[in-house]
């Protein structure tokens, strides 16, 4: 509606600028400020006419719509029931096992060895001896002897004493000198040997038994079923309407007639 408005607008305008120039152009002057205005006289026009019409639109509209689906489930029903089950029972039982074992035997033997022996052997040897002897005999004193008194001449005295007087001699020693000697001697020693011997064992070992038996246990079984539920869904749905707009319309203009016709 706005533009509609502003395109009558725009026509108005038009015919203004075309009616200003067609007034210059009949009056013949050369001035616009000369030329007269009761010459041509404007061209009037009616007001603008508006009016209410009813305009037909599609128009998109949403319904909420209620349906009732269904959907499988599963139901377990349990029952009871005697069945035949196998259990394993251990047991042990008992193989033979060959195997071989070494045992240590000891052996007494005898080798030969040889040793070394320091014999002693006695002989004679002449060695000198250093001996002596003690001897008496006068010595002159080393201090003099006092005088006399009679005389005051000086007495001569000697004395006594013994004296070791030292001499060798030549004297057989009886010597003791040591030889080695080589021998050899019967030495008895310990071997020991490790001999095989073949021996059987009892092993142990456990073996699992199978053995059936009665029992009774609880089995399930699923029961297929229709439960109903309720979707709520929007639809689209186009629905037609009236509208009203408001028109408007220029009216016509009735041109004037100029001055000269």
């Amino acid at each position: 509606m706005r533009r509609l408005f502003a395109m009558s607008a725009g026509v108005l305008m038009l015919l203004a600028v075309a009616a200003t120039t067609v007034e210059a152009c009949y009056c013949g002057a050369t001035r616009y400020r000369t030329c007269r205005k009761a010459c041509c006289p404007a061209v009037e026009c009616a007001p603008q006419q508006c009016y209410t019409v009813m305009k037909t639109c599609q128009k998109t509209v949403y319904e909420q719509k209620q349906y009732t689906c269904y959907r499988t489930i599963c139901e377990p029903v349990y029952e009871q029931k005697t069945v035949e089950a196998i259990r394993y029972v251990s047991e042990t039982r008992y193989r033979d096992c060959v195997e071989t074992v070494y045992k240590p035997v000891y052996e007494t033997q005898q080798r030969q060895v040889c040793y070394t022996e320091c014999k002693p052997v006695k002989y004679m040897q002449t060695v000198k001896v250093c001996t002596g002897r003690w001897e008496t005999r006068e010595v002159e004193p080393a201090l003099p002897a006092p005088c006399a008194p009679a005389t005051c001449a000086p007495a001569t005295c000697k004395v006594q004493c013994r004296v070791w007087v030292p001499e060798v001699q030549e004297r057989q020693v009886e010597c003791v000198r040591y030889v080695r000697e080589t021998k050899t001697k019967m030495v008895p020693y310990t071997v020991c040997k490790m001999v095989a011997e073949q021996r059987v064992r009892k092993v142990p070992y456990t073996v699992c038994r199978p053995e059936k038996y009665q029992t009774t246990v609880q089995c399930v079984r699923y029961v297929a079923k229709q439960v109903p539920y309720t979707v709520t869904r929007c639809e689209p749905k186009c629905v037609t309407v009236q509208v009203p707009v408001q028109v408007c319309c220029p009216a016509p203009c009735a041109p004037a007639a100029c001055c000269g016709n």
